[in-house]
């Protein structure tokens, strides 16, 4: 999850450097990455969390950042810190990105299902969404081993030709160009009148600048239909804006939560003086709730999962699918004026209003359920949904259609791993 902290209160780190002239590299040096892999070497010695891990290294050695980032991250337990350009990170802050548009899942028997597929995305424009099996990529059967491969690079203009079956067992081939894609982070919504409650429903994918106003009318339709128990999916949800992650659990905690602490960043002990804690927010369109239900899987990570330990401590938050991912730590994200690389290291622990973080194992669910990845979302027979209304005691059991297959979420690397689609 990510936040904008150290740029707002530690100026003398962010702003003091952003104004550090070019001349301090060596006038033989034609390394044009030199002053940016100079400055995240500083960063990751001092802010960074495990600061006193890291290793000495010349940095020389290594061509770009995101080489160094690499060798300089204190893995385990961070998995996360990343390094990206400033391009792309501000196209996804506004929801954008170059693919195809859809989410990528392989099940136990390595065959390649979309989890989701994006309202901008060409894949969407021909019906083909969740459900959907890519039997063929270029003539070639996509494996975990050679996705990325196939998939090819995150650029404008590169094309594939796509082997569809479809939910109905048609084969379907399709030819898809990379675009320009426009993520919507509410993937779907919908109110259920069972065993006599409104329930309300939201799959939402993670939290970007434009997530707010989607969640501000889904939860002003909700409001106007007087729902009275909630369900949000966040099952392939892997974070994002700490400040929008707020937003989401401020509409469910309502004035229960109210100006109530959310989360408190605590920082390294070399600046323990910038500790801070964020409070909810009063959202007029807020519901009035006694308890939520969350889905999860391993694909819910950083702020979502910040959003129901947000919560735990006032309000019953019941878990639904699988553990979540394990990400309790925060992302503060540093820009710069000479070069146009921005960095993104853990530098950040995040603890509820009793003190309650570190679930770098991930948060256990209250009621196992499997992704059933071959149902729309929101249909009551597919595996996870059907749970959490067993849970609500609205549906009588929770029945499978079928066998689901267990199945492993394919993302990229760094920002690519937020994005969670190609």
């Amino acid at each position: 999850m990510k936040t904008s902290i150290l740029n707002r209160l530690l100026p003398i780190m962010v702003f003091g450097i952003m104004a550090i002239s070019l001349q301090g590299c060596k006038d033989d040096d034609t390394d044009e990455h030199y002053e940016a892999k100079k400055e995240l070497n500083r960063i990751m010695h001092d802010a960074y969390y495990w600061y006193k891990q890291v290793k000495t290294v010349d940095i020389n050695d290594y061509e770009t950042p995101i080489e160094l980032m690499d060798a300089l991250m204190v893995n385990p337990p961070d998995k996360w810190s990343y390094v990206t350009t400033l391009q792309e990170y501000e196209a996804y802050d506004a929801g954008i990105y170059y693919g195809f548009g859809f989410s990528a899942i392989f099940d136990d028997e390595e065959k390649l299902w979309i989890g989701y597929s994006f309202k901008s995305s060409p894949l969407t424009a021909k019906g083909i969404g969740r459900g959907w099996r890519i039997a063929s990529i270029d003539g070639v059967s996509p494996t975990k081993e050679n996705y990325n491969q196939l998939i090819g690079e995150n650029k404008p203009g590169i094309s594939k030709t796509f082997g569809f079956v479809s939910p109905s067992g048609a084969n379907v081939s399709h030819t898809f160009t990379k675009i320009e894609i426009e993520m919507n982070t509410v993937l779907f919504d919908s109110v259920y009148t069972l065993g006599g409650k409104k329930i309300a429903y939201m799959a939402l994918k993670g939290f970007i600048t434009p997530t707010k106003v989607e969640l501000d009318n889904t939860f002003l339709k909700f409001k106007n239909e007087n729902v009275n128990e909630l369900i949000v999916d966040l099952r392939y949800n892997g974070g994002g804006i700490i400040d929008i992650s707020n937003d989401l659990a401020s509409l469910i905690g309502g004035a229960t939560t109210n100006g109530k602490p959310y989360t408190t960043y605590t920082f390294n002990d070399r600046y323990l003086s910038q500790n801070k804690t964020i409070n909810f927010l009063d959202k007029g369109n807020a519901l009035s709730l006694s308890r939520a239900i969350f889905i999860t899987t391993n694909g819910t990570a950083s702020a979502s999962e910040l959003v129901i330990n947000g919560l735990a401590p006032y309000m019953p938050v019941a878990l639904v699918g699988s553990k979540t991912h394990g990400k309790p730590v925060g992302m503060p994200v540093f820009k710069y004026n000479q070069f146009d690389w921005v960095f993104l290291p853990i530098c950040i622990s995040l603890k509820n209003a009793n003190g309650v973080g570190d679930y770098f194992e991930g948060l256990d669910v209250n009621v196992e359920a499997e992704d059933d990845y071959t149902l729309p979302f929101g249909d009551i027979n597919e595996d996870s949904f059907a749970a959490a209304l067993n849970y609500l005691g609205v549906l009588s059991k929770a029945t499978k259609a079928k066998s689901v297959k267990k199945s492993t979420l394919v993302t990229g690397k760094g920002l690519y791993e937020e994005i969670g689609a190609w």
